[in-house]
């Protein structure tokens, strides 16, 4: 098998928690060029795709929430469809994690957004001790 073929996106690690952050970083960095192009399309050229599109949103945001389930999913979510508001400002989000009192976050990037991520599970996994 020539791995040549899989083109330059394909990466391998030896490290699974590692190889993971990597993918997810990448797929959340794509789905979010992919929904700012769809916004860009129907905002400024007046080209609607919403509605062609919605399928394929649908099917990611299902495995989304297979793969991550309810709650990061929808922090996932909130990321990519939320996180700069009407007049293009990042809006903060509160979290409380689970033991812990209310705290703001800013999530400028991918990786913000997993390390946040990283802190609820952990918190979650202590709680389930």
């Amino acid at each position: 098998m020539n791995l040549n073929n899989f083109g330059d996106r394909l990466k391998i690690s030896r490290n699974k928690q590692s190889q993971e952050k990597d993918v997810f970083i990448e797929f959340v960095n794509m789905l979010d060029e992919c929904w700012t192009r769809t916004n860009f399309l129907h905002e400024h050229l007046k080209i609607d795709f919403y509605n062609y599109e919605e399928s394929y949103y649908s099917i990611i945001e299902d495995l989304i929430y297979l793969k991550y389930g309810e709650e990061v999913g929808a922090l996932v979510l909130w990321y990519v469809y939320d996180r700069f508001d009407s007049d293009g400002d990042l809006q903060k989000l509160e979290v409380t994690i689970s033991g812990k009192t209310k705290k703001v976050y800013t999530l400028k990037t991918a990786l913000d957004l997993w390390n946040l991520i990283e802190k609820i599970n952990k918190a979650n996994q202590n709680n389930n001790l």
